[in-house]
């Protein structure tokens, strides 16, 4: 990451303005344009284009649109490298408190059908064939959302084969399937996503070569009866998913284990 193109990024209060309006969702750029009166079109795409370069919003087409989505992923490492560590638990707590009474505030009454996209990307020091790995024969060894503490989680590995958990005391829960694989570049999967929320997913992870590293990406549609506190559970999960679990097993060996968890 580079920390001085993030930090450049951030200067501007148009485009921090940017990065809050892509919090709630992917929007076209003509959608931005409106929210942000007095620039032009085209000052708003210079804006998107600093912040792409420095990996805060990915570009993604469909068919003659172009979709912006805000990717969490350097912020969080900016936050880690430069916050998080000084920063007292009391202030976390206040923080928490803060938040907590602004969403009681805020509460949703009602809950209809809606479809939602999830983008996100990220560098990891270790060849796309580990990464893909990770994904299936030793999923079991980092994935960290499970029912149980102690059950294990295992891929099939060809289209058509579940994506399952099994229980140790009996029983299980298939949590999806694959319906597309091209090893060691790409894996789509579908699935309830949660089972008992009334949702459905398709999931689509793929891995770049980047020299010795690999560009991972990973872009999620979810859809069905969506609050936002559950897009915002989805939204934020894939900070522990990607940079937490799944970068902490591929750089530093850090396994999944029921006593000790992220």
């Amino acid at each position: 990451m580079d920390s001085e193109s993030v930090w450049r990024a951030l200067a501007s209060p148009h485009r921090r303005k940017l990065l809050d309006l892509l919090r709630e969702g992917p929007q076209t750029t003509g959608q931005l344009t409106k929210e942000l009166t007095g620039l032009s079109r085209f000052a708003v795409m210079q804006h998107l284009g600093v912040l792409n370069e420095a990996g805060l919003v990915l570009f993604r087409r469909e068919g003659r649109k172009r979709l912006n989505f805000a990717n969490p992923i350097p912020l969080r490492e900016m936050y880690e490298r430069w916050v998080s560590k000084p920063a007292s638990s009391a202030a976390e707590t206040a923080l928490h408190l803060k938040r907590y009474a602004e969403w009681e505030q805020e509460v949703v009454h009602q809950m209809g059908y809606r479809h939602i996209k999830i983008e996100m990307e990220m560098r990891i020091n270790a060849p796309r064939e580990k990464v893909f790995a990770a994904f299936t024969t030793n999923y079991d060894k980092w994935w960290p959302h499970r029912y149980h503490d102690d059950s294990t989680c295992s891929v099939e590995a060809k289209a058509g084969g579940h994506i399952y958990e099994q229980f140790k005391a009996g029983g299980g829960a298939i949590t999806g399937t694959v319906v597309y694989i091209e090893p060691p570049y790409k894996l789509a999967t579908s699935g309830p996503s949660s089972l008992g929320r009334g949702l459905s997913s398709y999931s689509v992870a793929t891995c770049e070569e980047d020299g010795e590293n690999t560009l991972f990406k990973r872009s999620m549609e979810l859809w069905g009866s969506i609050s936002e506190e559950v897009e915002k559970m989805y939204r934020d999960g894939g900070h522990q998913l990607m940079e937490v679990a799944l970068r902490g097993y591929l750089e530093e060996g850090k396994e999944y284990s029921k006593e000790v968890k992220e």
